[in-house]
């Protein structure tokens, strides 16, 4: 039976796991709370970055004595196995913990059901399914990571009434306004990698990176630029801006790119062609991305590589910006040909919400390929 306490305690929890986003990955984002015998706060935790304490660790060490025939109330099954630190079944058994109510199992192999065993086999009550959906959501990054072993990615468009991107002369700038774009900078902020295309680079010459007008030190997202044949034209911006950068290209490009090279915090990514496309296989390279560490990816890019994403299946959600003006048919289309010869065959979202964004309006969801 949940009590109003363990609800409240766990909306808590997952408002605070939500505070490690963008640092945890490939580690899932997890927080908890600790009630005292009366059912109290006594003490809470959220898990920072990889290789840092877990939440349920801090939440023990937050409630210190009060932990002791109490209950804690954590987002995700705690984990049972040596990593980067101890297993927190051990803390919690340690700690004297009477009762344990998880939102939801981990998917990891290795916990998988293994960690509530370890706390019953101790004699600690343990209750599940508590706003599992809410759980979810917070950990879709992580959740398709161990399914797909890639990287999630985020698709972003900027759209005018009638689903143009740009004039017929390229210029897109503004088509999203003001406020549209400080929403896009924060979103920057809080993903592992910002992805665009060669052609992006070349016709806008992008930096690609947070600038927020306060004077918070924002987390500056690895820059990324996928192409197929190494030219960027004259755009460097993106290449000389400070922080990492990846450049991913096929087998052979990438001899041809020794100036980028030997600019600071540039590397080249080198992956076998993807024939019969040309450029790379982009599963390929979503699989690395994952493998460095950089489970979420927002994409901002033309219609050649959002097409590509999208034909590819790899698109998990988009964010789509359509603001209160029409280009015609002369302007850019979002997308290339997907082969979608019918309704039925439509790129449909899930979980969507849809809310004003300055002048403009922003629909969010995931991507559901095929119908049921």
């Amino acid at each position: 039976m949940i009590s109003r306490a363990e609800t409240d305690a766990m909306k808590k929890a997952l408002k605070l796991a939500l505070r490690g986003r963008g640092s945890t990955f490939p580690n899932p984002m997890v927080g908890a709370v600790i009630l005292d015998r009366d059912g109290n706060q006594a003490g809470d935790g959220f898990h920072r970055e990889c290789g840092a304490p877990h939440a349920e660790v801090i939440a023990i060490a937050s409630a210190g004595d009060a932990a002791s025939g109490g209950t804690m109330v954590v987002t995700l099954e705690p984990c049972c196995h040596h990593g980067r630190t101890g297993p927190c079944t051990d803390a919690i058994i340690s700690a004297r913990i009477k009762r344990v109510v998880i939102a939801m199992t981990d998917p990891d192999p290795r916990v998988s059901g293994e960690g509530i065993k370890q706390l019953k086999s101790a004699g600690i009550e343990v209750e599940t399914g508590l706003l599992p959906e809410k759980a979810y959501e917070l950990n879709r990054v992580y959740l398709h990571y161990i399914e797909t072993g890639r990287s999630w990615v985020t698709l972003k468009i900027a759209l005018s009434l009638d689903g143009r991107t740009a004039a017929a002369d390229g210029s897109s700038r503004w088509i999203s306004c003001e406020r549209s774009r400080r929403r896009v900078q924060r979103m920057r902020a809080s993903v592992g990698a910002v992805l665009t295309g060669a052609g992006t680079v070349r016709a806008d010459d992008p930096e690609l990176t947070v600038r927020l007008p306060d004077s918070r030190p924002w987390r500056q997202p690895v820059r990324m630029v996928v192409s197929a044949t190494g030219d960027f034209g004259e755009s460097r911006k993106i290449f000389r801006s400070p922080g990492r950068v990846i450049i991913a290209v096929p087998e052979g490009v990438g001899a041809r790119l020794t100036e980028c090279k030997d600019l600071p915090g540039v590397e080249v990514w080198e992956f076998p062609p993807d024939s019969p496309n040309p450029g790379i296989s982009l599963a390929s390279f979503l699989e690395r991305t994952a493998a460095e560490g950089l489970g979420e990816i927002l994409c901002e890019a033309g219609s050649d590589l959002s097409t590509r994403l999208l034909r590819d299946e790899l698109v998990d959600s988009v964010s789509i910006f359509t603001a209160p003006m029409i280009l015609g048919s002369e302007g850019r289309p979002a997308f290339e040909f997907l082969g979608i010869d019918s309704i039925d065959k439509a790129i449909r979202l899930e979980n969507i919400s849809s809310r004003r964004s300055g002048s403009d309006f922003l629909t969010e969801g995931c991507i559901v390929y095929r119908a049921d």
